[in-house]
C-alpha cells in the first residue's frame, strides 16, 4: 500500500487518477473550474438524514468537518478529530515525489520484473521510475496518508467545490476513520506483506470499503433513491471496466496497482455489509485477503477455499539459495493466462483462475559470474485433477522453452534465462 507504487500505478495513464474519469465522478462537469451548480435533486443518505450533504468547498475547514461527520454517520461511528490537513500545489507535490523516490534505482537487471514479462505482466522497464510532472496531478484530488496520519489535499488554484471532490474527500475520510480504528499500519505488516497477493488483497479492502461508503454518498446527490440503488450491478459494471482496462495497459502488473482495488474491494465490503452491517465490513480486517476471495464474490461471500502449499525446491549451486519469494494470487494466474495462455478466452481463463488453490513464486538469479542471469518457478495447487491437466497444457506455450510438469493437481513451471535445465525446481511434496 506504498504511496509509490500507487504514483507509479497513476503514471501509466494519467486519465487513471483523475477523479473526473474515476467511477466515483459520474456527475457532468464534475471537474470543471466554473463555479458550482449545486445538485438540485438530491436525496437524503439513510441513516444520515439530520446532515447537510450538499457540496462544499473542500479546501475549508468547515467543509471538512462536515464531510467527516458524513464520513462518521455511513460508517456508524463517531467523527471524533479531523485529521491534520496538508496542502501541496501540484508542482509541490511532484517535486515531493521526485525528491523522495528519483534515488531509489531498482536493481540492474531486474530480476522480479524480467521474471514477470515472463509471465505476461510486465514489460522491461515498467518497474522503473518516471519523473513526476505537475500536469500528472492536474485533476488529482488528493488523499489520506496513513503513515503520516494526515489528510493530504492539492490546490489547484480554484475552489475544490465540485460533487467529485466532495465525493473524494468522505472517501478519504473513511480511510482516515479506519485508521483510527486498527491502526492501519501494523494491520499491513500482519496482513498485507506476505506476498504480492495479500498486498492487493489488503489494499481491496481498504480501499473498497471507502468505495462503497463514498457511492452511497454520490447516489444521494445524483438523487437516485435508496430503494433503487444496485449496488452490486454498480460494482459489477466496474469491475468489468477495471479488467478490461488493466489487461489493455503495457504492464498488467501496474494496472492492478491503479484499478483492481476499489471496485472489488466494495463489492467484497457491499456483501458483507447486507449479511452483517458494520460489523461484518469490520470483520474483513480480522484475516488476511487475497485475491480469489474478491474474484469469487460474484453474487454472494465465498468463504477462502483451503490452500495447499508444496516443499520449497533446493537451488542448485549454479542459482542463489535465497530467492526473491512472493505469490501473485488467482488475480495474477488469470491476468497471466489472458496474455499468454492459447485456445482459453476470457470466460475460460477466469474460471481456470478460479480453481487456484495455492501458490508460490520463487525468482532466483545466477552466482558469480553469472549473477545476470534469472530463474523463475511457480508452483501451483489447483482444486483438481481436470484444472490442473488444463493450466499445464496453457503453461507450456509460454515463452523461453519453460519446463512444465504436473502431479495430481499441482502444476510447477521453471523458467531460465540461460534456458538451462531446471531439474531440481520440481519438488513431489
Amino acid at each position: 500500500m506504498s504511496e509509490r507504487r500507487r504514483i507509479s500505478a497513476r503514471r501509466i495513464g494519467r486519465a487513471a487518477a483523475s477523479v473526473c474519469i474515476a467511477v466515483l465522478a459520474t456527475t457532468a462537469g464534475a471537474c470543471s473550474s466554473e463555479p458550482l451548480t449545486v445538485p438540485t435533486h438530491t436525496t437524503p443518505v439513510v441513516g444520515c438524514e439530520h446532515l447537510d450533504i450538499e457540496p462544499c468547498n473542500t479546501l475549508e475547514h468547515d467543509c471538512q468537518v462536515s464531510r467527516l461527520e458524513l464520513a462518521a454517520c455511513l460508517r456508524r461511528t463517531e467523527p471524533g478529530k479531523l485529521p491534520t490537513v496538508t496542502y501541496m500545489t501540484e508542482q509541490q507535490y511532484a517535486d515531493y515525489i521526485n525528491a523522495t523516490y528519483a534515488s531509489v534505482k531498482p536493481p540492474v537487471p531486474n530480476h522480479f520484473e524480467i521474471a514477470m514479462t515472463w509471465l505476461g505482466l510486465a514489460q522491461l522497464g515498467s518497474f522503473d521510475f518516471i519523473p513526476m510532472q505537475a500536469a500528472d496531478v492536474a485533476d488529482w484530488f488528493g488523499t489520506y496518508r496513513w503513515r503520516q496520519k494526515e489528510l493530504l489535499l492539492i490546490d489547484h488554484g480554484r475552489p475544490a467545490d465540485d460533487v467529485a471532490s466532495n465525493v473524494e474527500l468522505v472517501s478519504s475520510l473513511i480511510r482516515a476513520l479506519r485508521d483510527r480504528d486498527i491502526d492501519i499500519g501494523p494491520w499491513t505488516t500482519e496482513v498485507g506483506v506476505f506476498d504480492i497477493d495479500s498486498n492487493w488483497g489488503s489494499d481491496a479492502m481498504y480501499f473498497g470499503e471507502s468505495q462503497l461508503f463514498a457511492k452511497r454518498y454520490q447516489a444521494a446527490l445524483d438523487g437516485v433513491k435508496p430503494e433503487r440503488l444496485d449496488e452490486m450491478a454498480l460494482f459489477n459494471q466496474g469491475i468489468r471496466e477495471d479488467i478490461a482496462w488493466i489487461r489493455a495497459q503495457p504492464s498488467s502488473f501496474v494496472g492492478t496497482n491503479a484499478r483492481f482495488a476499489r471496485n472489488f474491494g466494495a463489492r467484497t465490503a457491499y456483501l458483507a455489509w447486507k449479511k452483517a452491517g458494520v460489523d461484518g465490513v469490520n470483520a474483513l480486517y480480522d484475516t488476511k485477503s487475497v485475491t480469489h476471495q474478491l474474484m469469487a464474490n460474484e453474487t454472494e461471500a465465498r468463504p477462502l477455499p483451503a490452500l495447499t502449499y508444496h516443499s520449497l525446491p533446493r537451488a542448485s549451486d549454479e542459482w542463489e539459495y535465497s530467492p526473491t519469494m512472493t505469490a501473485i494470487g488467482a488475480w495474477g494466474l488469470f491476468l497471466s493466462l489472458g496474455s499468454l495462455g492459447q485456445n482459453l478466452d476470457e470466460e475460460s481463463t477466469w474460471s481456470l483462475a478460479l480453481k487456484w488453490s495455492g501458490e508460490r513464486l520463487f525468482v532466483h538469479k545466477g552466482v558469480a559470474p553469472n549473477q545476470s542471469e534469472t530463474a523463475l518457478i511457480w508452483q501451483l495447487e489447483m482444486a483438481d485433477e481436470e484444472s490442473a491437466a488444463t493450466l499445464e497444457e496453457a503453461l507450456q506455450a509460454y515463452p523461453m522453452n519453460p519446463q512444465v510438469r504436473r502431479i495430481g493437481s499441482f502444476v510447477t513451471l521453471a523458467i531460465s534465462s540461460n534456458r538451462t535445465p531446471l531439474d531440481w525446481a520440481f519438488v513431489s511434496e
